[in-house]
């Protein structure tokens, strides 16, 4: 089969015949469909560290259909429209005991831990597929398992947003122009879009932001007594600390983006205290994060097809990664597109 690998910094990602996975008794062969391009792949070109090790096969944003299940698996069948989640936690840590499988230390991952979905098959465990509904297109499927289930959770999970409350985004590339969709489809109220690209910044309108600034210094400009909750997007020292900025009182701030720096504050300690202001962080989503957002997505509540700028054939991966890494074109959403 084929399979987009990755070698390591400086070494290009090569399509590779490479051999078919043999399933375990607790694991299922995918025949995958499509597979987002993400940041996270990227960030992985550019040097930081893999955590299954190298080489390995990209891609952790797969959808596709059984080819082969494992003998001790029982709740599904060959056939069966999938979609994955990006990992299932042990179930018996601390982390997953208090509802947090995301965090879990023994999270596995393809394209991660394992190899991933940059290929015509993806060997996964059984316990991280999620069922697609038959009217959503295995490219929404793909973006839907972490570009959309991402900021679902943040928005949802994490930060319980509330009916009417205003909500900023800094960062309307792929996360945050969906979390700007969904935060209205959630009930916001007012929702400020912060980006330095106008490209950027007009997506964010078309999704449903009642106003776009330049930059997150700017948000009070929209709403001066702050944001209720604010979600950052971008993973920067700087984006972090405007955030926090952005704040009213008794605000939330997700922090999504991730980010190597440590942020700074630029508040004291009793400015958090005496106005109720909470950092969050997110990542990724849990399995009824994704559950929901493709069941919105089959209700035509959201519209994640039309947020998919490019879509590239298998052969192409390494194209559709440099793609993004230089930002060529505008990219707001990139899938391969596998045996279609």
């Amino acid at each position: 089969m084929r399979a987009a690998r990755f070698h390591g910094v400086g070494s290009p990602v090569r399509v590779e015949d490479v051999p078919r996975p043999e399933v375990g008794a607790d694991e299922v062969l995918v025949e995958v469909k499509a597979c987002g391009v993400c940041g996270s792949d990227i960030h992985f070109l550019e040097g930081m560290p893999v955590p299954g090790g190298l080489p390995l096969t990209l891609g952790h944003e797969p959808s596709g259909v059984v080819a082969e299940l494992g003998s001790e698996v029982t709740q599904w069948s060959v056939g069966d429209r999938v979609a994955l989640t990006l990992g299932d936690g042990c179930g018996e840590c601390n982390a997953c005991r208090s509802d947090h499988p995301s965090a879990c230390p023994s999270l596995t991952a393809p394209g991660l831990h394992i190899d991933g979905a940059f290929a015509d098959f993806c060997l996964v465990p059984a316990t991280t597929l999620v069922k697609v509904p038959d009217n959503v297109s295995f490219a929404a499927a793909a973006v839907a398992t972490d570009c959309v289930a991402t900021p679902y959770h943040a928005l949802r999970c994490r930060a319980q947003i509330q009916e009417g409350e205003s909500v900023a985004v800094i960062g309307a590339g792929g996360l945050g122009t969906q979390a700007i969709a969904l935060a209205k489809v959630l009930g916001a109220g007012t929702v400020v879009a912060a980006d330095p690209s106008e490209v950027a910044r007009e997506r964010a309108l078309g999704a449903g932001a009642d106003a776009a600034v330049e930059g997150a210094g700017q948000i009070r400009q929209v709403l001066p007594d702050g944001a209720g909750l604010v979600l950052e997007c971008v993973g920067l020292p700087e984006t972090v600390s405007a955030g926090v900025l952005s704040l009213a009182l008794g605000g939330r701030i997700v922090l999504v983006g991730v980010c190597m720096q440590p942020p700074p504050i630029p508040l004291p300690q009793a400015i958090f205290s005496l106005a109720e202001m909470t950092v969050y962080g997110a990542f990724a989503s849990h399995k009824r994060d994704l559950e929901e957002v493709l069941a919105l997505q089959s209700e035509g509540k959201i519209d994640i097809d039309g947020s998919i700028s490019h879509r590239f054939p298998l052969e192409e991966a390494p194209a559709a990664l440099e793609m993004l890494m230089s930002k060529e074109g505008d990219p707001q959403r990139i899938v391969v597109e596998i045996g279609q």
